[in-house]
C-alpha cells in the first residue's frame, strides 16, 4: 500500500504541486483510508520527503538512460525528456517552488548530476565552448533556469521542449558575444 501512496502522490505533486496535495483525494483514488496514510508516513511533510527521495532515484535512472541515448544536445536531450512527462512535471514543480530549501536543493542537485553525467558535455559541444568547466556550468545552469521558467506543463512534447531550449540557447549565444560577457568573464 505504501508504494501506491507514493506512486499516486508523485503524480499529484507533479500535476498540482505541494499546496494541492490532497491525502483524501489520493486515498480515494487508490482505495485507502487516511489511517493507512498516517500508518505509512505519519504526516504530510514526511510524505513529501519520501516523494522527493523517489524523485531523486528517478533522476538518477534518467541520467543513466540519457547518458546512453543522448549523443547530441539537439534533438536527443529533448526527445529523451519528452519520454518522461511526469518526472519532468515534478521537476517543474520543484523549480516553481524553489523558495522551499529542500525543493531548491533537489532541483540543483539533480541538475548538477545530469550535468556531470552527460548534459554539460553536450552543451559545450553544441556551442563549441572553450571555457573553464565552472563557467560552462554557470551558462548551462542559466539555460536550465530560463528553460524551466518557459515550460508549459501541459505541453511537454519533444518539439516544444526543443523549441524552448533553442530560444534560450540563442539568447545565451547572443550574451556570450556581448561586451558584457567579456567584461564579466575577465573580472572573475
Amino acid at each position: 500500500m505504501k508504494e501506491q501512496w507514493l506512486k499516486q502522490g508523485y503524480a499529484h505533486f507533479a500535476k498540482s504541486g505541494p499546496a494541492k496535495l490532497s491525502i483524501n483525494q489520493i486515498g480515494k483514488e487508490i482505495g485507502a483510508s487516511r489511517s493507512s496514510f498516517y500508518h505509512h508516513f505519519g504526516d504530510i511533510p514526511f510524505f513529501i520527503d519520501e516523494l522527493l527521495a523517489a524523485h531523486w532515484e528517478i533522476c538518477q535512472e534518467f541520467d543513466k538512460v540519457a547518458q546512453k541515448n543522448c549523443k547530441k544536445l539537439i534533438p536527443d536531450l529533448y526527445r529523451e525528456l519528452a519520454k518522461h512527462p511526469v518526472p519532468l512535471q515534478f521537476h517543474i514543480q520543484l523549480f516553481r517552488h524553489r523558495t522551499r530549501p529542500s525543493f531548491n536543493y533537489l532541483f540543483l542537485k539533480s541538475y548538477e548530476s545530469s550535468s556531470k553525467a552527460f548534459a554539460l558535455k553536450l552543451f559545450a559541444n553544441y556551442l563549441k565552448l572553450n571555457l573553464p568547466q565552472k563557467d560552462v556550468y554557470k551558462l548551462w545552469l542559466t539555460l536550465g533556469e530560463a528553460w524551466y521558467s518557459r515550460l508549459d506543463p501541459e505541453d511537454l512534447s519533444a518539439e516544444n521542449l526543443q523549441h524552448q531550449g533553442e530560444e534560450v540557447l540563442k539568447a545565451i549565444a547572443f550574451f556570450m558575444d556581448s561586451d558584457l560577457f567579456t567584461r564579466l568573464k575577465n573580472k572573475v
